[in-house]
């Protein structure tokens, strides 16, 4: 692995660490949940220059299904990402509070849907390159790459379970306009569940990008 993938995975890993912690907004505290937000943005943008050459092909060559789904999942993740710095910067109480733009209640709804949109997207985001994370860490031994993926797997089905828990469904369809986090829950164990729902969606986005690739590989031999 050259210096420049290992930095890329280093920025992912630790943006992959943050998200769950940022979604404990009411155990982690406002202050330090804007610090992290902020520090994430950041991240992401690093991670978008150390990707530049993806974004200057943008416009270039043919779009199969497997490069439109790709393409979309990004661009959508890019959105979130937006909407959330915008949001954070209307709403903010400590990092931001010199800022007054106006617009709290609409820009709170964006955060919202924007931080639970965004967690999904990320996630799948995260599983569809999940193969290529395992080809520069050179991962080759089969027995141990389908025990990732069965561990993986069960991990993701506890998923489930927390995304019904956790209440993703109204919050990603705007049913809830407020977050109900149990404060005096275990700030572990509620990163852990919001954890198991990013392996959910890693392993759908796993699954999506072989399904694709698939679907390329009899499409070119056809």
């Amino acid at each position: 692995m050259n210096k420049k993938a290992a930095v890329k995975m280093c920025i992912d890993l630790v943006m992959t660490a943050a998200l769950p912690v940022l979604m404990c907004y009411s155990i982690v505290g406002e202050t330090a949940h804007e610090v992290i937000g902020v520090a994430m943005f950041c991240l992401f943008i690093a991670h978008h220059i150390l990707n530049f050459g993806w974004i200057r092909s943008l416009f270039k060559g043919r779009y199969d299904l497997h490069r439109s789904v790709n393409t979309a999942v990004n661009a959508l993740v890019f959105l979130c990402m937006i909407g959330l710095m915008y949001s954070d910067i209307v709403i903010s109480k400590h990092v931001f509070n010199f800022v007054n733009i106006g617009g709290a209640m609409t820009a709170r709804t964006i955060h919202m849907l924007c931080a639970y949109w965004g967690l999904v997207l990320m996630s799948v985001h995260l599983g569809m390159h999940i193969s290529q994370m395992a080809a520069r860490m050179k991962l080759k031994n089969k027995a141990l790459i389908w025990s990732l993926r069965i561990i993986f797997g069960i991990i993701g089905a506890v998923g489930i379970y927390a995304f019904i828990s956790l209440k993703f469904p109204n919050y990603i369809f705007g049913k809830l306009q407020f977050v109900f986090i149990d404060t005096n829950a275990s700030a572990v164990l509620t990163t852990l569940q919001y954890l198991t729902v990013m392996l959910l969606f890693a392993y759908v986005g796993y699954m999506l990008q072989s399904i694709l690739k698939k679907k390329r590989t009899e499409n070119h031999g056809s």
